[in-house]
């Protein structure tokens, strides 16, 4: 009865800081002068890494990995059997249906913009065949600061301002995996009625001494405009940039990760040798608490971030073969900053993407 009541007291006190963690994200949001309030809703992949800080090199994910570091694009690495995987996003397309004139800036209706439309249910694919995994990301919302909407929902600057990424990863063995992506970039300059585009080259390495532990190194390159880029904030990343990464698994959905962002000189950007911290805890595979910070160089200042994931759709998958990785169908994340005395600005991101 002894060991009976120890266990039962135990399992209690494991639920009950789980549950006292899920509300860590409010207890920070609520910490801070509510002052600047930016949202990022639109078809866009990056809330799980800007929720664990952007530390986001090396973790291993299923479409998200890809615009950190395309040697983990497309899956996961202990992943032997030949597969296809198309991930959708309903919420998009309900938004362009609904605010047709804001999200196309154009008044007029047309079939064409009709099938566009429809196309914006597909997010993405992977495909894995032997060594290879090919993975598409479609339609990526710009993160640059200046284009950030203050508004919920707001997709003025969203058909102007986004990008595609193709990648392609070659597993060499089980724990050494390259990879490359090109990135096609649309954007509209400042004072301009018409949106241009851009294809650029992005290459990593991805190394596992254990399967607890990865390490990552990408290279990074995104379009400039004036002064930013389209992934410069709150993504921090800088053009032409090297980027350091380290994952550790202390347990099965439990993930701290660790980047040094642009550890070379040679980057176009902010961001010298920057730090990035961030960890991710799942309960009963139906919740993720996540949690990161970086700190700004330029304002020598630290910014904080918290996020949660819903309804992890590899779990039945992964318990059958005791594997430690996820897909979370709907991601929340927030990143909380300093931007003056007394005043700050709040980022929030929310990703919704489901698996067939």
């Amino acid at each position: 009865m002894n060991a009976r009541m120890y266990i039962y007291r135990f399992a209690f006190l494991h639920v009950k800081f789980n549950v006292s963690a899920l509300f860590l994200p409010l207890f920070i949001a609520n910490a801070f002068c509510q002052d600047q309030h930016f949202y990022l809703t639109t078809n866009t992949l990056v809330a799980r890494p800007l929720a664990m800080g952007g530390a986001y090199v090396a973790v291993e994910d299923a479409l998200a990995a890809g615009l950190y570091n395309p040697a983990n694009a497309g899956g996961y690495r202990l992943e032997r059997h030949a597969r296809v995987q198309f991930f959708l996003n309903p919420l998009t397309p309900a938004l362009a249906f609904s605010q047709r004139a804001a999200f196309f800036d154009k008044e007029e209706k047309s079939f064409a913009r009709t099938l566009a439309t429809l196309g914006l249910l597909v997010k993405g694919f992977t495909l894995r065949a032997g060594p290879f995994d090919l993975s598409a990301l479609l339609g990526e919302q710009a993160t640059s600061l200046a284009l950030l909407p203050k508004a919920k929902w707001d997709n003025a600057a969203y058909w102007n301002n986004q990008y595609h990424v193709l990648a392609l990863r070659m597993r060499l063995a089980d724990r050494v995996s390259v990879g490359g992506s090109l990135g096609l970039y649309y954007l509209q300059p400042a004072g301009s009625s018409q949106r241009t585009w851009e294809v650029l080259a992005s290459y990593g390495i991805a190394l596992a001494p254990s399967h607890s532990v990865l390490l990552g190194v990408s290279y990074l390159a995104v379009p400039t405009r004036e002064k930013s880029n389209q992934r410069d904030h709150p993504e921090r990343i800088v053009d032409s940039s090297i980027n350091l990464g380290l994952s550790y698994r202390p347990s099965p959905g439990t993930t701290v990760s660790f980047d040094l962002r642009n550890v070379v000189e040679e980057g176009r950007g902010m961001v010298r040798r920057e730090p990035h911290l961030g960890f991710e805890h799942s309960l009963f595979s139906l919740l993720a608490l996540r949690g990161g910070a970086f700190y700004k160089l330029e304002d020598e200042q630290a910014a904080l971030s918290a996020g949660v994931g819903l309804f992890n759709l590899n779990w039945p998958r992964a318990r059958a073969t005791h594997m430690q990785y996820s897909h979370w169908a709907i991601n929340y994340g927030v990143v909380a900053e300093r931007i003056r005395a007394g005043q700050r600005r709040f980022i929030h991101v929310l990703t919704v993407a489901f698996r067939i």
